[in-house]
């Protein structure tokens, strides 16, 4: 497996599977109500998700797309969010979702950031327990929730 940037400017075929995997995320049960501007959201990509303050990632396995993952500024030049991580079906169990982090905190720490923050849904106990394991702390919330209840994280970066 292999983890790649999707650059703001050419790689097409790189930028069609981040959409794709982003529209799969956004289709997913948990996030309605949660996310209500998925399909222009998704219109918009790799913005707000670009070098310098931010990063789209894909995760592929050969040809075979496996997850997203973006990050964006938060409070810049401090914080930094991890966003619309998603890893399918066929990378379950498979160290990808905590692949997808460590890149998304590694390109933070390149970015310059101190720290990250993300939100997600609490019947997403796989990712919660991931969360909680890669050293992010349970704070406060950190931007309105919509009509569904979030788990808000942070971690410290090295």
């Amino acid at each position: 497996m292999r983890i790649v940037s999707v650059p703001a400017a050419g790689e097409p075929e790189l930028l069609a599977i981040a959409r794709t995997l982003m529209g799969e995320y956004g289709a997913m049960p948990h996030i309605d109500g949660r996310w209500t501007t998925v399909d222009a959201d998704i219109a918009k990509l790799p913005a707000p998700y670009v070098a310098p303050l931010g990063a789209l990632l894909v995760a592929l396995d050969g040809d075979e797309p496996l997850a997203c993952g973006a990050l964006a500024p938060l409070e810049p030049p401090t914080i930094a969010e991890i966003k619309r991580v998603y890893v399918r079906p066929a990378g379950r169990g498979r160290g990808v979702g905590e692949a997808m982090t460590r890149a998304l905190m590694a390109a933070a720490t390149e970015a310059g950031y101190a720290r990250v923050r993300l939100d997600t849904a609490p019947e997403l106990h796989a990712a919660v327990a991931l969360y909680e394991r890669l050293g992010f702390q349970r704070i406060a919330p950190y931007h309105e929730a919509a009509d569904r209840p979030y788990l808000f994280f942070e971690r410290t970066l090295p």
